[in-house]
């Protein structure tokens, strides 16, 4: 929790802000933003240069604040590269934020640890008040469901320790010219024994990323007897997707290493979006964001080289980036930057930026879809996303994509609803975590 002088300790126009040290003394108040790298928009290009003369949300936020009370306030944005690192720096101590962004599981992790503040979510109504009205007038009503339904260990919902960012799934990003469709929807493809499959895969650094893909292999039989009709077939999915017994440890650290010495090239984090473009491997694990990135660079270094994204048949992992407040967190300042961010317009000019899938609808963020992806005239495929806009927009949510573009940016970023219904939420791993670390030390150094 931060630590300020009783001096200091004044309230700014009802929000609930304390005013900084007189070192300090220009601004009224500091909100300590720690986000991401490269998750926001910046108002500036990849060089740094200023492209936006109102500058990016930080600075927007700033003078939002300081046209509604009359007073300054500095946000101290600072990022971090993986879940890990950032919850490292807050158990030590050596950052105190007030708004932090991190993944699904680590979001259950921390809020079981008790080391988040809660939104003012009401459980039975499942809204948030008016301090978050853009989020409840605008968020996708797919996500609000969905993410309403999934519960952290006390038995509340995600969404009374988050509001949701970014979304997106996991898949493979893939050069079309060397695998066909069929080949590389499946996580099976990882273990083929065809040489054509050598040395051509790269997976992410990640242990709960990449521990996914071992999982629908290894438990492929008890997940192929599930019925999908059933309504609780998610549910029965979900419950195999995060199993982490002594036994399935083992089969998947097996089949790791089995996976490592045939088709795997090698880990990653960052550089896979890149290295796929090069065409130093022909198929990237890759968040879906991520894999836009790639298309989009591809096409930029040159306009005749495809890239593709699939969805493995199986199932994989849908995940969400949400907007946390730690203990001790300014949370009135917290929530003002929230829902200041999940105005639309706001929520369209990250999506611009960053090239993940907003968690927010409403009619900017369908303006930006149409002027990404949708055509007037030649063959092409109307696809209903009523699923994510519902009522956020005027009319239906039709969009006509062209047909040769299927299965590229579009459907990265907006997947159908039948292949995000075999979709998980990770879960925290719990009191297994340090039984998982283990088993991935020794699939790394194998």
């Amino acid at each position: 929790m931060k630590k300020h002088s009783a001096l200091f300790l004044i309230p700014l126009l009802g929000l609930g802000i304390t005013t900084l040290s007189s070192c300090n003394n220009k601004y009224d108040a500091k909100l300590v933003v720690y986000n991401w790298e490269d998750y926001i928009y910046t108002g500036t290009d990849e060089l740094g240069n200023i492209i936006d003369e109102e500058g990016g949300i930080v600075e927007r936020f700033e003078k939002y604040i300081s046209e509604k009370t009359g007073k300054k306030i500095k946000v101290d944005y600072q990022t971090f590269a993986t879940n890990e690192i950032m919850y490292q720096q807050i158990s030590l101590g050596s950052i105190s934020p007030d708004l932090i962004c991190p993944s699904d599981y680590m979001i259950q992790k921390m809020a079981n640890e008790d080391m988040l503040e809660q939104f003012p979510y009401n459980e039975e109504t499942k809204q948030y008040d008016e301090s978050l009205s853009n989020w409840s007038n605008y968020g996708s009503p797919y996500i609000k469901e969905r993410f309403e339904k999934a519960k952290v260990q006390n038995g509340k919902s995600f969404l009374t320790y988050s509001v949701p960012y970014f979304w997106g799934t996991m898949g493979f990003t893939y050069d079309p010219e060397y695998f066909a469709e069929e080949e590389i929807s499946t996580w099976e493809s990882l273990w083929s024994k065809d040489s054509k499959f050598s040395k051509q895969f790269s997976l992410k650094d990640s242990m709960r990323d990449t521990y996914v893909a071992a999982i629908f292999h290894v438990k492929k039989d008890q997940i192929a007897a599930l019925d999908e009709n059933a309504s609780d077939y998610n549910e029965q999915l979900t419950a195999i997707f995060n199993s982490c017994d002594d036994a399935t440890i083992a089969q998947v650290e097996e089949a790791l290493i089995a996976a490592k010495k045939s088709t795997v090239y090698g880990f990653e984090v960052d550089d896979g979006k890149e290295e796929i473009v090069k065409g130093t491997y022909h198929a990237n694990l890759a968040w879906s964001g991520d894999s836009v990135y790639s298309m989009d660079s591809a096409e930029e270094g040159n306009p005749a080289k495809y890239l593709s994204y699939a969805l493995p048949k199986e199932g994989s992992n849908i995940w969400f980036d949400g907007w946390c407040m730690p203990k001790g967190a300014q949370v009135d300042l917290a929530l003002e930057f929230v829902n200041f961010i999940s105005n639309p317009e706001n929520a369209s000019l990250c999506m611009d930026h960053v090239g993940y899938t907003s968690s927010i609808a409403g009619e900017a963020i369908w303006e930006l879809a149409n002027e990404w992806y949708a055509v007037e005239g030649g063959e092409s495929d109307e696809v209903d996303l009523s699923y994510f806009f519902g009522d956020t927009i005027d009319g239906e949510a039709k969009i006509n994509v062209p047909t040769e573009e299927r299965g590229r940016q579009f459907d990265a970023q907006y997947p159908s609803f039948e292949q995000i219904k075999k979709c998980c939420i990770m879960q925290d791993f719990g009191s297994q975590t340090s039984k998982v670390e283990e088993m991935w030390k020794r699939v790394k150094v194998a």
